[in-house]
């Protein structure tokens, strides 16, 4: 019933008006999702369409999820293994690298003062590291020639001089006797005297200190009954300072291998350091004994002012003498401390101070103890 038309080809057809009775095309809608379960099965539901039809489509999550705890296990699994695979590599790579480094820092830190004639091992595998070990032995060869000369020149200094300084002691003593009782030519040759010996002591520490820093002190070691020692210091120290409150605690039987001329001067520099340094009111000094852990430990211990943390960590330098007003008033030149710590290094053993205890300062003499086998 209703006209036909004819259309050429590539020629649009006419759009419909909307007073020609054509309904208008529907309107689609927006897809919407969600998730629903029965309970025993989870789904995943959408819907999409328009005014006059809907397509509704679901899909079962169980494969879907099934998959996810796939990768996620293996995810959980496979991560801190490859984690712990990188960080092992990364500490492999890391001290293979710095393995020379460390084969340096080691070799250096053995080299000391007695020890200037090692070399640290070259590093053919790194120029940069070769070179620093270059420079570095470079700096330890300077070093000991320096410390040569100064160790030569000391001895050969004391050495020199310890003929002169007998001389003179002998003329002087000679003179003294010569001279007329109360006189004051007999005043002034006592008062040479006493500096000549002052020169004297000063030269054969100097020489003594010379000889340890060449590793060349001389030592007669032979078994020495430190209790002995160290009761007759204790009457040593009673004579020379009667005002102080001299106490002892010995324990009796501590025996060491040791140089008796070398100990005496050890045991002689503490007790005059003692007794020079003592500003207790009234003073006291504390000898004491002991032997423990295959040590002998020998403690002199005196009042007197606290020490500050330059002058302890400074006391066993040479011609250190602390604070200089009050070192002005006390005789010495600073060497009997040094003098006494090389003596015992070179016996294996080591000279220590301790000011941990309030108002008094306390040296320890550690010596390897002889154990009756």
């Amino acid at each position: 019933g209703g006209p036909l038309g004819f259309r050429p080809p590539g020629f649009p057809l006419p759009r419909p008006r909307p007073d020609d009775g054509t309904p208008p095309p529907p309107r689609p809608r927006r897809p919407a999702f969600a998730t629903l379960s029965d309970g025993a099965t989870t789904w995943r539901v959408g819907v999409m369409g328009h005014e006059r039809a809907s397509i509704v489509l679901g899909v079962d999550l169980a494969s879907f999820q099934a998959e996810n705890d796939h990768y996620r296990n293996l995810f959980l699994i496979t991560c801190p293994l490859a984690l712990l695979l990188l960080a092992g590599g990364g500490w492999w790579l890391a001290t293979r690298a710095l393995r020379p480094v460390q084969v340096i820092t080691e070799k250096a830190a053995r080299i000391n003062a007695r020890g200037l004639d090692e070399r640290i091992p070259a590093v053919r595998s790194d120029r940069e590291l070769g070179r620093l070990v270059e420079v570095m032995n470079d700096m330890l060869q300077r070093l000991e020639r320096s410390f040569r000369q100064a160790a030569r020149f000391s001895a050969d200094a004391a050495h020199e001089l310890k003929t002169p300084l007998t001389i003179l002691q002998g003329q002087l003593e000679q003179s003294l006797q010569e001279a007329p009782d109360g006189s004051t030519e007999q005043q002034t040759y006592g008062e040479l005297l006493a500096e000549v010996q002052r020169l004297r002591s000063i030269v054969r520490k100097l020489l003594l200190l010379a000889r340890a820093d060449a590793g060349q002190m001389h030592r007669g070691l032979e078994t020495v009954d430190l209790s002995e020692r160290a009761r007759q210091l204790v009457e040593d120290t009673r004579e020379l300072a009667p005002h102080l409150d001299v106490r002892a605690d010995v324990a009796p039987g501590v025996r060491v291998r040791a140089d008796p001329d070398l100990l005496h001067q050890i045991l002689q520099n503490l007790a005059s350091n003692a007794v020079k340094f003592n500003h207790g009111d009234p003073g006291a000094i504390e000898i004491d004994l002991r032997l423990a852990g295959g040590l002998a430990r020998l403690g002199m211990a005196n009042t007197g002012q606290p020490l500050t943390p330059e002058e302890q960590a400074r006391l066993f330098e040479r011609f250190y003498r602390g604070d200089p007003a009050r070192s002005r008033r006390i005789d010495g030149v600073g060497l009997g401390l040094s003098l006494a710590r090389e003596i015992a290094l070179s016996h294996g053993g080591d000279l220590r101070v301790d000011t941990a205890r309030p108002g008094w300062v306390r040296f320890t003499l550690v010596l390897p103890a002889e154990i009756p086998g």
